[in-house]
């Protein structure tokens, strides 16, 4: 009956047995918690009173004399005092509240309440149940140690004690215990009956039919499954020998395909050598057009990069010319100076000028180890390499990443880095290819520093390092036209070290030249980066000042002579001072750039006038009427 109620699913009659026992387990577990706990409840009331009962009848007899109205109240008190207990109220045979534990005497028993007292029988009580506690009410029957004051009747009166629930907690606890018992008990057979009912109707068909299908990946095809169940397992089972005739029928007719293909395959193969060799020649076609491609784009680059030899505006051609006609997303150029890398050109990047400067020893990140070791490095993805140092962190983004080393007459002088943002965008072919051009690049970057260092030679002083007369009309000229243009403040300071040529005639010519080394480093050490320091003759210095007023000008020319005068003080080099001439345009009107050098001439002279080691600020005519 339960079959034809449930149907033939499996599912289905699987939940009904499982969720049978589950209720079954339920029902036994609240039927023995509604058991124990009334008589829990009971036992522990009886248990409560006859405790307090017999407490207080020992007591009371342990009194002597007949008036003892004070100590029955003593003793109610002092048992109320137990923290289990609420009250206890005494009332006489009338049902009257007599004593009480408590201030508030209790309601008076009503006359059903008396009834059913008066028919209980000795030592047993009524007991009731609220929300919060559990109060019993008993006879106090007349008995040997009472006849003594209590003559008559069979009840002296009633004694009632109400109990807080908390005082049952110890056994409510042991009750927890026993409930957890059964609860265990009863998912142990739950769980025995889950298996024995999974094992009987679900497990041992699917073993017999696993059995089934191994054999069939045997390539035994012939036995069938007994269709022997109507729920799933028996739909699966039909299907199974379904397919397993259908793949009996098609083996058969395999073999006789089979036949057809073999002269089928001697046509074609004839046609796949002539379809191979034609792919080959494709292929071979496609590498040459490649390299072609290849060496055009490397002649191209070489032609554009030879195009200037000054070093900055090479970096920029380099770096712009790898994303812009190579197409690759970023472009890095760093030098090797000493034991550091050092990113001398950027682009491609958000912020290009931001990663100007930025620095890395040669065991530092990817860069550091193409330069220590000389040999490119790929990075496929970058979020997987711990080395890839993001520049600094200066760039957050993800991709591929190529390092090579820019090498010249196989000395590394530097590394150029190309990335993409796709991950894995990188070859082998890149590394070949950027291997072919970083050696152009590091030959005219070469090339551009030898430039840049014969220019430097010829237009510094080999003594002091600063520029030499040559290469300051260039510059004068330059910030002249500058200061007209855009009618901007421009000084100059004319400097001379006072009596020199009795500090060499006495100390000797090297002395004098450590002498003017040390004034050129001070010199550096104290004026702007935009100003320009020049050995203008022997002794002698100049010292443009752009966007400087007259004011602005004396203040850096006494810091000046103030810092040589100590300087040659603290380092025991014998007193050296200088005198220093201050000239300002446009507070001093000029018609040419030759008056304007005159004119700080003109201003030194005067400075020497007046007894050297000072500072002078030339102010027109008259200063030129005591220098004739």
């Amino acid at each position: 009956m339960l079959k034809n109620l449930l149907g033939k699913s499996l599912a289905y009659r699987l939940t009904a047995f499982m969720v049978l026992v589950v209720v079954i387990t339920l029902g036994i577990a609240i039927f023995l918690y509604i058991y124990l706990e009334k008589d829990f409840a009971s036992t522990t009331a009886e248990y409560q009173f006859s405790l307090i009962d017999r407490t207080f009848e020992e007591l009371i007899s342990y009194t002597n004399g007949k008036d003892h109205s004070i100590q029955p109240q003593h003793i109610i008190e002092k048992l109320g005092e137990n923290a289990s207990i609420h009250y206890i109220t005494l009332y006489n045979n009338n049902g009257k509240p007599i004593i009480s534990s408590v201030s508030s005497l209790q309601e008076p028993l009503s006359a059903k309440k008396l009834k059913e007292l008066e028919s209980l029988s000795y030592n047993h009580s009524i007991t009731a149940m609220s929300a919060k506690t559990l109060d019993y009410i008993a006879p106090i029957k007349l008995r040997v140690s009472c006849r003594q004051c209590h003559a008559n009747g069979s009840t002296l009166g009633f004694i009632k004690i109400s109990s807080s629930y908390t005082t049952l907690y110890g056994h409510t606890y042991d009750m927890a215990k026993k409930l957890g018992f059964i609860f265990l008990a009863a998912l142990l057979v739950f769980g025995v009956a889950s298996i024995f009912i999974s094992e009987l109707i679900v497990v041992r068909p699917l073993k017999e039919f696993v059995a089934l299908i191994h054999k069939a990946e045997l390539n035994n095809f012939l036995p069938r499954s007994k269709l022997t169940r109507q729920d799933e397992i028996g739909e699966i089972e039909d299907n199974f020998n379904q397919m397993l005739s259908r793949i009996t029928n098609l083996m058969a007719t395999s073999v006789e395909k089979e036949r057809e293909l073999v002269f089928v395959k001697e046509e074609l193969k004839y046609k796949e050598l002539l379809e191979a060799r034609s792919e080959q020649i494709e292929k071979v076609n496609k590498e040459l057009e490649e390299s072609v491609k290849e060496l055009s784009m490397l002649f191209n680059f070489g032609q554009y990069i030879i195009s200037t030899v000054d070093m900055n505006e090479l970096l920029r051609i380099i770096t712009t010319a790898i994303v812009d006609t190579l197409n690759y997303k970023e472009c890095a150029i760093l030098f090797k100076e000493d034991n550091l890398l050092r990113i001398v050109s950027a682009w491609g990047f958000e912020d290009n000028a931001k990663l100007i400067g930025i620095e890395f020893s040669l065991e530092e990140g990817i860069s550091g180890s193409v330069a220590s070791s000389g040999k490119p490095m790929l990075i496929n993805d970058t979020s997987k390499e711990s080395r890839y140092l993001h520049y600094k962190g200066q760039i957050q983004k993800e991709g591929a990443f190529l390092s090579v080393p820019l090498k010249y007459k196989n000395t590394v002088i530097g590394v150029l880095n190309v990335s993409n943002d796709i991950p894995g965008s990188l070859t082998k072919k890149d590394i070949d290819f950027l291997t072919a051009i970083s050696a152009q690049i590091a030959v005219v970057i070469e090339n551009a520093s030898l430039y840049e260092q014969t220019k430097e030679l010829s237009i510094t002083d080999d003594l002091t390092g600063l520029f030499n007369r040559r290469h300051m009309r260039v510059i004068l000229d330059k910030e002249w036209e500058r200061a007209n243009r855009y009618s901007q403040p421009l000084s100059l300071l004319m400097l001379d070290l006072d009596l020199f040529k009795g500090y060499n005639d006495k100390f000797g010519h090297l002395r004098g030249d450590e002498a003017l080394a040390i004034l050129s480093q001070i010199i550096k050490m104290n004026i702007r980066g935009i100003d320009v320091p020049i050995r203008y003759g022997g002794e002698e210095f100049l010292i443009i000042l752009p966007d400087t007023s007259s004011a602005g000008a004396t203040a850096t020319a006494e810091k000046l002579r103030k810092a040589i005068a100590d300087a040659f003080t603290q380092n025991n080099i014998p007193t050296l001072t200088i005198s220093i001439g201050v000239v300002s345009y446009p507070e001093q009107v000029f018609e040419t750039i030759h008056e304007f050098l005159y004119a700080s001439d003109i201003a030194l002279y005067e400075a020497k006038r007046r007894g050297r080691n000072t500072t002078v600020n030339y102010d027109g005519k008259s200063m030129q009427e005591n220098n004739k």
